[in-house]
């Protein structure tokens, strides 16, 4: 029932996004989606709004990462409303082979279990998927 923004601390204040002081001042909040009105100012769990990408979300839960992302790249998965979340251990695979690496969050609810999907490509096309599973907390492969 709220939206996610990321914002300067002052909504009227016109500034150049080239200014690196303006990335600085950006903060979390959570607005309510029928006034639009700031509810909550949170905390981003990693301590900086910088080089963060969100790659989903779920029932007000999102999947973050590095915005560029790389083969070790660590995931965290953060539910801002309880101001808590989990950094996903490292995959076993091997993926520093990996040109191309994209992310995907959601929720499964035949299992009741939050998902994170994992696709890596090389430049000839070769690929793999892994599924991270927050009830268990560990990676699964998806063979072909």
């Amino acid at each position: 029932r709220f939206l996610l923004c990321l914002h300067h601390e002052d909504f009227e204040r016109k500034f150049d996004v080239d200014d690196p002081f303006v990335k600085q001042d950006l903060q979390w909040s959570l607005f309510s989606n029928e006034t639009f009105e700031q509810r909550f100012k949170l905390k981003h769990p990693l301590r900086s709004t910088e080089h963060f990408g969100i790659y989903g979300s779920s029932n007000g839960v999102l999947c973050i990462s590095d915005e560029i992302l790389k083969p070790k790249s660590r995931i965290h998965i953060w539910n801002p409303t309880i101001g808590k979340y989990r950094t996903v251990p490292l995959s076993i695979t091997d993926d520093t082979k990996f040109g191309y690496i994209a992310l995907q969050f959601g929720f499964h609810p035949g299992v009741n279990d939050y998902k994170v999907v994992r696709m890596m490509c090389m430049d000839n096309k070769a690929f793999a998927v892994e599924v991270y599973s927050l009830a268990t907390n560990s990676w699964k492969m998806i063979e072909a």
